[in-house]
């Protein structure tokens, strides 16, 4: 999926030009990194984060940009008071999903939003070893502590005969 394709598919979950901090937890090349910082306004910041060196631009438009490098599941993460989080192609490799949402919640600001984009499958494989369907999604949101669970979007998968979804919850 390319930034493009990434911004349409979670474009209704950010208002437009709004001042804000997020995290990309599981970057990888930044095509959603990208996407939020094009829908985020002048003085926002990104901290994207993957388990493997990536390189990304420092600056995408107004938006700046901080790579870490870091393993989400065994290591703290170094923020607090986030606007948005958002993971893309990320929840379904961690093993204890509701316990990973609900120290996400910590790292989020009160009405805080996460953004799941996850493949829409019940069927696992060796990149997604924990599938999640919407359905699963919204009830460890729920459980995790976060409302307003929304279905956003969806997307074919290039990689699968299944969809690609987008939702957004509010700590």
């Amino acid at each position: 999926m390319n930034a493009t394709e990434a911004r349409q598919l979670i474009e209704a979950a950010i208002p437009p030009q709004t001042t804000a901090t997020w995290a990309d937890l599981g970057c990888g090349a930044g095509a959603f990194t990208y996407a939020v910082a094009d829908l985020l306004g002048k003085g926002s910041k990104i901290f994207a984060v993957d388990k493997l060196n990536q390189h990304l631009s420092a600056k995408r438009g107004e938006t700046q940009i901080e790579f870490l490098q870091a393993d989400l599941e065994r290591q703290p993460l170094p923020f607090r008071s986030l606007d948005g989080i958002i993971m893309a192609n990320t929840l379904h490799y961690i093993k204890d999903q509701e316990a990973f949402l609900k120290q996400l919640r910590a790292h989020l600001k009160d009405n805080g939003q996460l953004l799941l984009v996850e493949y829409d499958t019940v069927r696992s494989n060796q990149w997604v070893p924990f599938p999640l369907t919407f359905e699963k999604a919204h009830t460890l949101l729920t459980q995790a502590g976060f409302s307003e669970v929304s279905r956003i979007g969806e997307h074919p998968s290039s990689f699968r005969n299944e969809m690609i979804f987008a939702c957004v919850a509010h700590a």
